[in-house]
């Protein structure tokens, strides 16, 4: 699973209103355990691509997020701009 956590509940609600707007395969889902100082929401990308799919919205995202990949029980930050409020 590629998501994308935010530090706040309205950075989390606009990403997934661009994220529809753009067209993506993303929807918001309860940030996964083990994400330290997000809020409770995440943009979860699916569809053929969600990798190359959260890099590109990531590269485009103005507020701070981290982008990570879940994968069984291993949680890998691949990458993060700004930094926490």
């Amino acid at each position: 699973m590629i998501f994308l956590s935010f530090y706040t509940t309205t950075h989390s609600m606009k990403g997934e209103a661009e994220a529809r707007r753009q067209g993506l395969d993303a929807q918001l889902i309860p940030t996964p355990r083990g994400v330290a100082g997000s809020c409770s929401l995440s943009l979860r990308f699916d569809g053929g691509d969600p990798e190359g799919a959260g890099r590109a919205f990531f590269a485009a995202m103005s507020v701070p997020c981290t982008l990570f990949r879940l994968e069984e029980d291993a949680l890998e930050q691949l990458d993060t701009k700004g930094a926490q409020p």
